[in-house]
This record gives structure tokens, sequence and C-alpha cells, in this order.
């Protein structure tokens, strides 16, 4: 029978901190996660404590209950990630945990090593899935590929309240005060500073501003050359389009969307190669996988496929390019369908320029796919989404306008010129590239297939050029805004 941890006596306590020592994080640590994603950060609690990745002396990565962790910070810290369920045919059903400190996700190994939880998972697969069960009070049960529920337990130093997921019961609500978790959310959702700060020039009026939808996850379309593409060649290839379509201009900003995480900071590197210091910040998209009973949302990043050398890619999303002297942005999960991809946003400030980036990814509309079957997210006539994805946007815009920052906006609305009125909330004010001036027709070139479905806003009050470029590479073209 399972022996459960009863930290109930001060003496314990102080054995176990007398001996439990919690190896301090690496340099290579701290790079393991890529520190330009804006992905929500979690802590994982059992019984009130903290559970921590424990390096421990042979480096074995175990999980552990501590009773030390007064805060949650470094090795206590996890992203969460949904991957694609073949048996379920979709994302969502499952949640993996994403070290922050180590970058390898928690694996519930074999009945043979103790069903120990370490997080030594390069990528993800059913050993590195939980299903969270709902249980009162805001807990939830970890749910192993094994049928079993994860439970801290007491043993002997250095196997004090290690996660093993070995407990059994026929009805969850059985489980007991060990065995049920809560998440708690670390952090604002996508910020990383507090306040925006206020803007120390006035904007220039030449802007030159491109969005890409780079088409670099797993789309099966033909178009799309970057399916399953490393990292690496993301970054070649995508920096490398871009010069070719830019010339000798440089962008002041670059709106990406369909990549991968891991894809961000070999991109960066790539495009300062010629187009000066910028930063590339990263946004993913999410699944909701749980509500706990106390009504909390538990969102996990939808990760991408494993690339052609099956390698993991980390998490599926946008990304925007703005120069280094970006000291704040935020990212924001749009109001979406339920059951669909939770939609990103993410905005950037430059205080010396005084300009202001907003770059999203909006629901998918309806379209018949390769099987001939009806597709697509925003598919209810009666309940659009994008609607209200441009009005969230436009808050967002208004939030900076008022903060003194010259606002462009856009990427990939997924909204075709006949359905235009559902972007309405973008337009007072503003115009995007494709009208010449404001009460010109919402017409313009086709960037996807036959349709227009991705857009740049800018002020009114310039004059405006908009070219729509086939870079290779993607199923759509880019789309490259230029004021004066």
């Amino acid at each position: 029978m399972i022996k459960r941890i009863r930290l109930v006596l001060a003496a314990v306590l102080t054995a176990v901190s007398a001996v439990v020592a919690l190896a301090a994080p690496s340099a290579a640590a701290d790079t393991a996660v890529p520190p330009s994603s804006a992905g929500q950060r979690w802590a994982l609690k059992v019984n009130g404590y903290y559970v921590t990745v424990y390096a421990g002396p042979d480096g074995d990565m175990k999980l552990r209950a501590n009773p030390d962790a007064a805060e949650a910070k470094g090795w206590e810290l996890f992203t969460l990630h949904t991957d694609y369920v073949a048996e379920e045919k979709r994302y969502g059903t499952t949640v993996s945990f994403r070290s922050e400190a180590t970058g390898n996700y928690v694996t519930a190994e074999d009945d043979a090593s103790g069903a120990l939880l370490r997080t030594r998972g390069t990528t993800t697969g059913s050993w590195e899935r939980f299903k969270l069960t709902p249980l009162s009070g805001g807990a939830f049960g970890l749910l192993a590929h094994n049928g079993k529920y994860v439970a801290a337990e007491l043993g002997s130093y250095p196997d004090y309240g290690l996660l093993r997921a070995r407990t059994s019961v026929s009805d969850p609500a059985d489980l007991g005060s060990w065995e049920r978790f809560t998440l708690e959310q670390i952090g604002p959702e996508g910020a990383y500073t507090a306040n925006m700060p206020a803007p120390t020039a006035q904007a220039p009026r030449a802007r030159d501003v491109v969005s890409w939808n780079v088409c670099a996850n797993n789309n099966p379309d033909p178009d799309c050359d970057l399916e399953y593409a490393p990292p690496a060649t993301v970054a070649d290839d995508v920096s490398a389009a871009l010069h070719a379509a830019m010339g000798t201009r440089r962008p002041d900003a670059i709106f990406f969307q369909e990549i991968c995480e891991k894809s961000a900071k070999p991109l960066e590197l790539k495009l300062e190669g010629w187009a000066g210091p910028l930063d590339v910040r990263f946004m993913p998209t999410y699944y909701k996988v749980a509500t706990a009973s106390d009504g909390t949302v538990v969102r996990a990043q939808k990760n991408c496929s494993d690339g052609t050398d099956h390698v993991d890619r980390g998490a599926f999303g946008i990304a925007l390019a703005v120069p280094d002297s970006n000291t704040w942005y935020q990212g924001t999960v749009l109001p979406s369908p339920s059951g669909k991809e939770q939609r990103p946003m993410l905005c950037a400030v430059v205080p010396a320029e005084g300009s202001a980036y907003c770059n999203a990814h909006f629901s998918s509309g309806p379209y018949i796919d390769s099987t001939g079957k009806l597709a697509g997210d925003d598919t209810d006539p009666n309940n659009l989404f994008r609607p209200k994805q441009a009005a969230k946007m436009r808050e967002s815009v208004d939030t900076l306008t008022a903060g003194g920052y010259t606002t462009y906006y856009g990427g990939d609305l997924n909204t075709a010129t006949k359905d235009v009125g559902y972007l309405d909330r973008l337009y007072p004010d503003h115009q995007e590239c494709g009208q010449p001036t404001p009460t010109s027709p919402h017409t313009g070139a086709a960037t996807d297939g036959g349709n227009k479905i991705d857009y740049i806003f800018g002020p009114q009050g310039r004059t405006y050029a908009c070219r729509v470029v086939d870079g290779g590479l993607s199923d759509h073209k880019m789309i490259n805004l230029t004021t004066s």
C-alpha cells in the first residue's frame, strides 16, 4: 500500500530540509526553454507543497514535493503543452509538463522503474501525457499512461516525497490529499514586464512592416515547403526569402504566423545578419484542456509536430520581430470557439521610436478540406468569433494609442474580402495597406490562394503603399506595408 507524505512534525521538516538540498540552476538550464516565449508559466502543488525538479547528485531529474520551496521559481516552474493524440484524433485531451529549468518534459516511467516522474522527455509521447481529472476544491488527479494516478510518497532520503504514478482507484473522488494536485498560474499571461513604458520619441511617418504566414508546422499543402522543417532550416529559408523580397530596404517590424517556438531565436539571429538588431518574440496557440471545480481554466500550448530530424520544435503559434530596443510586450489569448484552437495575439512597444506593433492569427472561417468536408474553427454564423477577436485587438490598440504610441497591427486574420465586415472594429481612425485612402473599398491582392486574408493596419494621415510578394515556402504570400 502506498505510503503518503505526512509532513506534520517540525522535526521531520527540519530533517528533510537538512538533507534535501536542491541543485542551483545552471546557466545552461536558464536557456533551456526559449526565453523569447510568452507562454504562461505554471507551478504544480500537492497538499500545499510545490513540486520541484530535483537534479540530485546523479542528475536524475526526479520530481518531488518540496517542503522548503516558499515560492515557485526556476525549478518549480512548468509550461503546459498538448499534442495530437491519434486515438482521439485531436489536441487538447492530455497535458504535458515542460520544465522551465531543464527544457525537458515530465515522463512517467514504467513500473520496472517505480513509475517515477522525471523531467527527461525530449519530445512528447504517451509517457509524457497526463489527463487532468477535476476533483473538489479546484484540484486535479494526474492520470498517467499506465492508467494510474500520480502520488507524492513517503520514503527516506534521497527518495523523500517522490512523485510516482502508481495509485489505483475505482472512483477519482477517493484520491487522497497527496494525490490531489493544484495548478497555480505564475505571472501574468504573456507579459514579461508589469508596466508599459512611455514613448521617448515621436513615431516616424515612414514605416515598413511585413506580415507572413510561413506555414512551418505540419500543413500538407504542397506549397508549404517548411512542413516539419527543423528550426535552423526555417531560420535560413525564411530569412533568405524576406531579404530577397525587401532588397535594400530594412523592415521596421515583421509579423509571423504558423511558426514553431524553437525557430524564433535562430530566425532572430539570421534576420540580424541583414536587417539589423532585432528581437523576435513568440506567443503560443492554446487549447483548453480542463476546467477546475473552482472555475480555473487550464490552457495548454499546442505543440508543433516533431521535425524531420525527430527533434521537438516547441509550441505552435506566432512571432513578432521588432527592434531590439523593445523592453515590453504583451501576449493575449483571444476569445475563440470552444474546443478549438485558442488563438494568440502579441503586441510590443518600441519607446525609442514611439511605435507599437500587434500581430495576431484569427480563427479560421469555414472551408472545404482536402477530403471534401466542411472544416474551420469559426463556423457558427450565429456565434462568430472573428468579430470578437477584432474587438479584442482594437481594445489593445486603443490602450497602446492612449499610452502615446503610433500603432501598426494585423496578421493572418482569416477573413476574406466578402466578409470584411467582421473586421469593422479595426478600421476607425486607421486604414489597411490595401486601401490607398481611408474611404477606399476594402479590397486588395490575394494572399492565400484566391483570397485576401492577411492584413496590416496603420494610422490615417500617411501615404500608403501595399505589396503582396510570393516568397515561396508557404501557401501564403507576404504582405508589405510602407508609409511615408
